[in-house]
C-alpha cells in the first residue's frame, strides 16, 4: 500500500508541476503580447523575429533622415523664392531703366534699389540654418557661401560637395543645393555693372546687361525646379518608407504577437485541468490517509 501510494504522490506531484508550469508559461506570455518568452523556444523564428525588429529600426532611422532632408529642403524653398522675386524686380526695374524716356535722376533712383537687391542676394545666398550651417556652401557648412572683399568683387567661398542622406537600404538622395547653382561671381559682377551704368545714364549698356539679369533669371529658375525635384523625390520616398513599415508590422504581428483569443483559451484549459488534478489529488489523499487510520 505505502508503495503505491508513493507512486502516485509521485506521478500526481509530477502532473501538477507540469500543468502549473504550462499554467504560469501561458500567463507570461499573456503579460508580455509575445508568442515566445525565450529564442530557444523556436531559434528559426526567433531569428526571423530579430532580422525584422532590425529592418523596422532601420526604417526608423530612414523616416527621420526623410524629416530632416524635408526641413532643409523647405528652409532653401523659401530661400529660392525670396531670391526669384527679387530677380523678377531686378528685371522689371532693368527693362523700365532701358527706355531712354527716363532721366538721369530716374535711373539714379533705380541704380540705389538694385543696388540694394543686389546686397539682398548675396545675404541669402550666405543664408544659415538653426544650427549656424551655411546652407549653400556645400560641405563647407562653417563658412559663408560667398564673400566680398574690400573693392566689392564676389566670389564663391564653399566647396562642392553634395550632403546626401539614406532613405533605403539600397537609396541615398542629394538634398542641397550649391552656391554656384544659383549665382557665379560674373553675376555680382554684372549686377554691380548694371548699376554703374544706370548711375552714369548708359542706356545702351543698360539694354545690354538686360539680357545678363535674364541669365541670373533662368538659373535661379533652374535651381528651384532642381529643389523641387529634390522635394518631390523625398516625399515619395517617404510613402514607401511608411508601407515598408507598414508590411513589416503585419509581419511581426503574424511572427511575434501573441494571439491573446487562442492564449486565453489555452489558458482556460490548462487551468480547469490543474483545479481537476488537485481536485482528485485531495480526494484520493484523504481516502489514502483514512484507510491508513483504519
Amino acid at each position: 500500500m505505502r508503495v503505491s501510494t508513493n507512486q502516485f504522490y509521485l506521478v500526481n506531484a509530477e502532473q501538477m508541476q507540469t500543468t502549473q508550469g504550462k499554467v504560469a508559461e501561458i500567463q507570461a506570455k499573456l503579460g508580455s503580447g509575445k508568442q515566445m518568452l525565450h529564442p530557444s523556444e523556436d531559434p528559426g523564428k526567433a531569428n526571423l523575429i530579430s532580422e525584422l525588429a532590425n529592418a523596422k529600426e532601420r526604417q526608423n532611422v530612414y523616416s527621420k533622415n526623410v524629416d530632416a532632408a524635408e526641413t532643409r529642403l523647405t528652409a532653401e524653398s523659401a530661400v529660392l523664392e525670396s531670391m526669384t522675386s527679387i530677380m523678377q524686380r531686378v528685371t522689371q526695374l532693368t527693362v523700365q531703366s532701358s527706355s531712354d524716356t527716363l532721366g538721369v535722376s530716374d535711373r539714379d533712383v533705380i541704380a540705389t534699389e538694385i543696388k540694394a537687391l543686389r546686397d539682398e542676394l548675396l545675404n541669402l545666398s550666405n543664408t544659415q540654418d538653426l544650427g549656424g550651417s551655411y546652407i549653400f556652401s556645400g560641405n563647407k557648412t562653417g563658412s559663408p557661401a560667398f564673400i566680398e572683399d574690400a573693392n566689392g568683387a564676389v566670389s564663391y567661398n564653399g566647396d562642392y560637395g553634395r550632403l546626401e542622406i539614406n532613405v533605403s537600404d539600397v537609396r541615398s538622395i542629394a538634398i542641397n543645393t550649391l552656391g554656384p547653382d544659383l549665382f557665379s561671381a560674373a553675376d555680382f559682377t554684372a549686377l554691380d555693372d548694371l548699376v554703374a551704368e544706370l548711375r552714369s545714364n548708359d542706356g545702351d549698356g543698360v539694354r545690354t546687361s538686360l539680357g545678363k539679369v535674364n541669365d541670373i533669371n533662368d538659373r535661379l529658375i533652374n535651381s528651384y525646379g532642381a529643389m523641387a525635384g529634390r522635394m518631390a523625390a523625398i516625399e515619395s520616398q517617404r510613402n514607401v518608407i511608411d508601407e515598408t513599415k507598414l508590411r513589416i508590422d503585419e509581419l511581426l504581428i503574424r511572427e511575434d504577437d501573441l494571439d491573446y483569443s487562442e492564449a486565453v483559451t489555452e489558458l482556460t484549459k490548462e487551468s480547469v485541468a490543474l483545479q481537476a488534478l488537485q481536485a482528485s489529488f485531495a480526494k484520493v489523499a484523504q481516502l489514502s490517509l483514512f484507510n491508513f487510520i483504519r
